[in-house]
């Protein structure tokens, strides 16, 4: 009975650490207002926007780059008219994001909570199998149901707007485009159609 016990404690411990281990893995998701991906190499592509409106509305819009390293938390480059050095980590709800003057980035100052100084931790509402993220370069890009512009469909995604890449094929890319509202819009594009998240030279 002692034997049995002690095999049931270890196996519960084996799993929790299994479990504790996954829990803390920094994962391709949606972070409230951060779409982040992480590929199989370990490169970290990022994409933060938020907004607050009152008399006027305010938006705060970064990219952050990096690359998974044996020790969390991670070393990111984040960037909108200015680049920051920062860090994020896996936790056990999302992620921690943490950009010393994160609140310097263009319109972020009255909009993004002071703790991005120290550490911002945003819950993950949505898992994904995104690859890296993108930026749309053209005016508009339209959606296929695959990569063929024979299955073009009437939807398109517009200059400017990030998208999720699950994969490439032959000259087109599979992507997500996830709307303020939350709303996700899934097909193929061609890859003419967008570009990497690539910081400036600080």
């Amino acid at each position: 009975m002692k034997i049995k016990m002690m095999r049931i404690v270890c196996g519960f411990s084996v799993l929790m650490a299994a479990f504790s281990s996954y829990a803390t893995t920094l994962q391709s998701g949606v972070y409230e207002g951060l779409l982040l991906a992480v590929s199989p190499t370990g490169n970290i592509t990022g994409y933060y926007s938020e907004s607050a409106e009152d008399s006027i509305k305010r938006t705060c819009n970064f990219f952050l780059t990096g690359h998974v390293s044996a020790q969390q938390p991670d070393t990111i480059t984040s960037w909108s008219s200015s680049v920051l050095a920062g860090h994020i980590a896996a936790n056990t709800a999302g992620v921690t994001l943490a950009i010393p003057d994160g609140q310097n980035h263009a319109g972020c100052m009255n909009v993004l909570m002071p703790e991005i100084a120290t550490g911002l931790e945003l819950e993950r509402t949505r898992q994904t199998q995104w690859q890296t993220l993108m930026k749309v370069s053209s005016p508009l890009a339209y959606l296929s149901s695959t990569p063929d512009a024979a299955t073009r469909r009437k939807a398109w995604i517009v200059k400017g707007d990030v998208v999720g890449v699950i994969q490439t094929q032959a000259g087109w890319a599979e992507v997500e485009f996830v709307a303020r509202s939350g709303k996700t819009t899934h097909g193929w594009v061609n890859s003419n159609d967008v570009q990497p998240l690539t910081p400036p030279a600080s």
